[in-house]
This record gives C-alpha cells, structure tokens and sequence, in this order.
C-alpha cells in the first residue's frame, strides 16, 4: 500500500522538473539530468498510484477518474 498520493506524487515531478530547469541554467548539467530523471520516475509512479486509486478509492473520497494525457 502506497501513503503517496498521486497528486502529491505529481507534485513531486513538478518540482524534480522545476530545479532540473534551474540546475541547467546554472550550467549544472549532471546534476541536472539526476533531477530530469527524478522527475519521470515521479510522473510514472504518480501514474501508477493514480490507477490504483481509479480501482480502489481511498477511505473517505469519492471515486474518480485521473486523467492523464496518453503519450
């Protein structure tokens, strides 16, 4: 059982995403490419949390769908 939520893990990609684009301006390429990194690992496991809470609503929330852009 996953305590992240798909949004928070979402949230975590934004921000991955966000310091990855500062670290390339900062000419920091390597690093940069660690968070770029992060960042996907971040968005498919946000992927992959938000399907098991399309089948399994957590205690307390309505069900709902993600949506989620196919690429």
């Amino acid at each position: 059982m996953s305590y992240l939520t798909s949004q928070q893990a979402l949230q975590f990609a934004a921000d991955y995403a966000r310091i990855a684009e500062q670290m390339r301006a900062a000419n920091f390429h390597m690093r940069a490419n660690v968070y770029e990194t992060a960042s996907r690992a971040a968005f498919l496991k946000a992927h992959v949390i938000a399907k098991d809470e399309e089948t399994r609503p957590a205690f307390g929330e309505g069900f709902r769908r993600a949506a989620y852009a196919v690429a």
